[in-house]
């Protein structure tokens, strides 16, 4: 099949299944390791402090700069072999304490430590396949890399689950503990990108990556975008609760996911020149009129809303496609770790902030206001991106659809 062709050739790159199977254990991860650190805690000390343990592990993830940034500076091994040792270390205490029913300030410590040391897998994938593929296949790549986390997203707490009732309190954690292992080892197995040694100027700047402007631009971009993300998220479950249809909420979340992995497959398949075209602007004014179009469903049919919502899914995918490959083009030489770790960091307070406004918008003016709000928070991220797209001169490895390695090939010959 034509169409798929594209994938072919991914999965005929040399070494592509190991570093396909570490990205894959990187996606479930996180999926894994909050519901089962939830599943832990609360088994011995009840909801209400696993709550707060979980809060404290999430809160280290503001962390992820720095490792970033010591990657950049020092290297993949140099980094991520320590945080691993240390990150199997405060896991191990952590479950140890659990079990002696030790004090709740040890469990809190263990879990910021185990996640602040936590090896930045699914970055130095990311890095990796951007670096193993020609310009033809990048978007491909990224289209296969958003799919794998929308299904860890969906697959993980459900094997987290499983494990804590049907073996043990301890064993989500321990998934979550080998999958990290198995992808750390695979990944600094093989060859990962070169990172030369930056200017002392710029390597001692505070700042980093983010004294580019178009690199902060696109941050703010992040923010707005993830705010939307975060009210469409919440504001499915407030429709289900309004209309007393509480399954409706994972129907409606469901076929936005299906819509995404759809999307964000179908964009890969595509040859380069038009997948090109789909670029972080585009697709977030595209998924602001989705929302729109969604945010007036809400007035009308429940079957009408559940296609909207997966019509409206589709562009989620591409959208994160986009970004991680625009993101690639505006990163400064030798930050490029650093780069990709900030835009998770805004991811994460675009998403705080998103939670916390939408509880308070849906209380006032529901969830119909609050999927409106979502529509015009993404026609602002796509304003901004485009804002610091035009304000970035493109280089030549940067023009859409073009080979660069084939290029050179062709006039050396």
């Amino acid at each position: 099949m034509k169409f798929l062709s594209s994938y072919r050739e991914l999965f005929a790159l040399p070494k592509f299944g190991s570093s396909l199977f570490a990205a894959v254990a990187g996606k479930l991860k996180p999926g894994i390791s909050s519901v089962a650190l939830l599943l832990e805690v609360a088994h011995y000390r009840g909801l209400g402090q696993a709550a707060v343990v979980v809060s404290v592990s999430a809160l280290a993830g503001a962390t992820v700069p720095l490792r970033g940034r010591l990657m950049d500076r020092h290297g993949y091994v140099r980094v991520m072999c320590p945080g691993l040792v240390v990150y199997l270390g405060a896991l191990t205490v952590l479950v140890w304490n659990e079990s002696a029913r030790g004090p709740s300030a040890t469990t809190m410590v263990c879990a910021f430590v185990a996640s602040a040391s936590l090896p930045p897998i699914h970055i130095v994938t990311r890095l990796m396949w951007r670096a193993m593929t020609t310009d033809d296949l990048r978007r491909s790549i990224l289209s296969l890399d958003a799919v794998l986390t929308d299904v860890g997203y969906i697959v993980g707490p459900t094997i987290a689950a499983f494990l804590v009732v049907a073996v043990a309190p301890w064993a989500g954690l321990a998934a979550s503990a080998l999958l990290t292992t198995s992808a750390t080892l695979l990944l600094l197995s093989r060859k990962l990108p070169h990172q030369r040694r930056q200017p002392r100027s710029a390597e001692r700047h505070w700042l980093g990556p983010l004294r580019d402007r178009a690199v902060r631009r696109t941050m703010v971009a992040v923010v707005a975008f993830f705010v939307a993300v975060r009210a469409i998220e919440l504001a499915f479950p407030a429709w289900a609760q309004q209309h007393h249809a509480p399954l409706m909420s994972g129907v409606l979340l469901s076929c936005m996911s299906v819509g995404s992995m759809a999307g964000g497959l179908a964009l890969g398949a595509l040859p380069a020149g038009r997948a090109s075209r789909a670029t972080f602007p585009v697709t977030l004014a595209v998924l602001s009129v989705g929302t729109l179009l969604v945010a007036a469903a809400t007035f009308t049919w429940t079957a009408l809303l559940v296609v909207a919502a997966a019509v409206m899914g589709i562009a989620v995918g591409p959208s994160f496609v986009a970004l991680w490959a625009t993101v690639g083009d505006l990163s400064p030489e030798n930050l490029a770790a650093e780069t990709q770790s900030w835009i998770s960091s805004f991811m994460s307070l675009g998403g705080a902030v998103g939670a916390a406004a939408s509880g308070l918008v849906i209380q006032a003016l529901g969830p119909g206001a609050l999927l409106l709000l979502a529509g015009l928070a993404l026609a602002l991220a796509s304003g901004l991106a485009r804002l610091a797209i035009s304000g970035r001169p493109m280089t030549s490895e940067q023009v859409p659809g073009v080979d660069t390695r084939r290029a050179v090939n062709a006039e050396v010959q």
